[in-house]
């Protein structure tokens, strides 16, 4: 398991704070990579495909196709766009970074690859990584590790230095 691997490399190290999509995939992952307990959080759970939640995603990409804007750059009827998601990842990061009260601490972001995807994204717009990155653009693979180190002053992020970006080394 992919998820066991990734946990070896997280071994021993302490983190001040884990979150975790509150569903129950994340959860499983969570144990898998060796930890038990997180604040579960309903805003780190993957975009809501509505309809199309639990279908296959050649009928997401078929349906995609007639808006002629590409996938998540539109709004199906009952599908989270991209700005919805944002939105609640950005609330979530106001929160992390609130909570942050100018001292340095450790924390993990178990999720779902396109909520993770998204949210490096808003990280990114703190670094000196191009400003203008979409995020489905960011290739990311499963149980990929990012790393971040932030600098945080009066509840501000005010820079975000990339350390490690969807590094799956310790896959092979």
């Amino acid at each position: 398991m992919q998820s066991i691997s990734t946990g070896r490399i997280l071994q021993g190290i302490h983190f001040d704070k884990i979150f975790c999509s509150d569903l129950r995939r994340t959860k499983e992952t969570l144990q898998h990579i060796g930890y038990k307990s997180a604040f579960f959080d309903r805003r780190l759970r993957e975009r809501d495909f509505g309809p199309w939640s639990g279908k296959p995603w050649s009928e997401y990409i078929e349906a995609s196709k007639d808006v002629n804007q590409g996938i998540f750059k539109h709004h199906l009827p009952g599908v989270e766009c991209n700005d919805e998601l944002k939105k609640r990842l950005r609330d979530f990061l106001s929160e992390l970074v609130f909570s942050y009260e100018n001292e340095p601490k450790s924390m993990l972001v178990v999720s779902h690859k396109g909520t993770i995807r998204s949210l490096v994204c808003l990280l990114l717009e703190h670094s000196s990584f191009p400003h203008n990155v979409d995020s489905t653009d960011i290739p990311i693979g499963y149980n990929s590790v990012s790393h971040f180190e932030l600098d945080i002053q009066d509840n501000m992020l005010q820079n975000c230095e990339v350390i490690k970006l969807f590094d799956q080394s310790h896959l092979k």
